[in-house]
């Protein structure tokens, strides 16, 4: 159910973006709240998952959050992509479309890496269960910690794409990992529900793949200082 809710949720940001065609001002408005969006579900699943929180209300609360806010993300995300689409062919028009692809690829890389990384550190700290997990599928111990350092490397190379160009490499191994994880959860009769999460990775970093070719095509500059500070200035 999760995972059709997080499709419903894509294809309904990319409908309002066919009806109401937002224009330029607003779409840049949008993909900056959706990158603030992105780092405070990220910074409240680091809290939640790894500041041993107590107090069952605010646990709650955290939980409640990080549960909800990734419908509203993706309605953004979806319209976002699709203006960006249907937005290409004004390359040389006044329609910033640079800087509304820089800004959108920033909050997926954002939420992509920074997911990875909590899910390498949430294997981490739980190195029985996954130890055990592991060698229950077949594989040798040593693949765990192959697969946490290729997790931890490919959320890296996603991170640091606008300095390094490394986006479309690491999220192909990301999206390899994905593919593993869904044939190991089939091979093991897992419930289908142990999959949603590489559904959904996996659904996002063929978004990525996409934005980089957006990217490309609309020869998007590097990074401009406003462009962070406006990132920071929607979580402050």
């Amino acid at each position: 159910m999760e995972i059709i809710l997080i499709g419903v949720s894509m294809i309904g940001g990319a409908l309002l973006s066919l009806v109401f065609r937002p224009d330029g001002a607003l779409t840049l408005k949008l993909a900056r709240a959706y990158i603030g969006l992105v780092m405070l579900l990220s910074a409240g699943a680091w809290v939640f998952y790894f500041a041993g929180i107590k107090n069952q209300f605010i646990g709650g609360l955290l939980a409640g959050i990080i549960s909800s806010g990734k419908y509203p993300a993706r309605v953004l995300l979806g319209l976002l992509v699709t203006n960006i689409f249907l937005s290409i062919k004004n390359i040389d028009d006044d329609y910033p479309i640079k800087k509304l692809a820089r800004l959108t690829l920033t909050g997926v890389s954002l939420a992509t890496g920074l997911s990875f990384l909590i899910a390498t550190e949430g294997k981490a700290a739980n190195m029985g269960d996954m130890i055990a997990f592991f060698k229950q599928s077949g594989y040798a111990v040593w693949f765990l910690y192959f697969i946490m350092a290729m997790e931890a490397l490919g959320a890296i190379g996603v991170l640091l794409h606008f300095k390094l160009k490394s986006g479309p490499l690491a999220t192909t191994g990301l999206m390899l990992i994905m593919i593993g994880a869904l044939y190991t959860h089939r091979h093991n009769n897992d419930p289908f529900s142990d999959s949603y999460a590489a559904i959904s990775q996996f659904t996002t970093l063929g978004i990525m793949l996409i934005l980089f070719y957006f990217e490309r095509e609309v020869g998007a500059v590097p990074a401009k200082p406003e462009t962070a500070s406006a990132a920071a200035a929607m979580v402050t």
